[in-house]
């Protein structure tokens, strides 16, 4: 069996706004390349993790990621390597590595800090973001994002007075 570790999550957010078909949409942005067939696992891997940055509901998120956990049949093992007992997670088929690793960040993360996950505020971007600012605030994805939307904000509220 496969063995795998739980992505990280600047990966997971990373892969989620790359492949992702919303983001890309939202975005106006090109596909990345790849070969056909690792396009549609790629893309179909991120548009089920963006599901659950979308989703506000904590408990449908765990929901959601113990399903992938138990569809791709992640699987704690112990193996010895070097001399050392170790905890190793494992996965039956090759093909759910991409997958399992990121509900196991998920999983791991939500299991810490469940309300730290989302999508960008910005009506031009769709990205997902992992909150790990100190007051657990964060609505944007980014600066430029932040700036974009505050600056339509402003101009709303000109358009409005004038």
């Amino acid at each position: 069996m496969p063995r795998i570790d739980p992505m990280e999550m600047t990966a997971l957010v990373a892969l989620v706004n790359d492949w992702g078909n919303r983001p890309r949409e939202v975005g106006h942005r090109d596909q990345p390349e790849a070969t056909p067939e690792r396009q549609q696992t790629v893309m179909a891997v991120a548009d089920r993790l963006h599901a659950i940055f979308a989703d506000g509901d904590t408990a449908s998120r765990a929901v959601t990621v113990t399903a992938i956990l138990a569809e791709t049949g992640v699987s704690p093992e112990l193996v010895f390597t070097a001399g050392t007992l170790g905890a190793a997670w494992a996965v039956p088929r090759l093909e759910d590595a991409l997958l399992a690793s990121a509900a196991l960040a998920l999983r791991d993360h939500l299991a810490a800090r469940p309300d730290r996950l989302g999508i960008c505020h910005d009506r031009q971007c769709a990205d997902v973001y992992v909150d790990a600012s100190p007051a657990g605030q964060r609505r944007f994805c980014s600066l430029t994002c932040q700036n974009r939307s505050r600056v339509a904000a402003f101009r709303e509220r000109n358009r409005k007075e004038a």
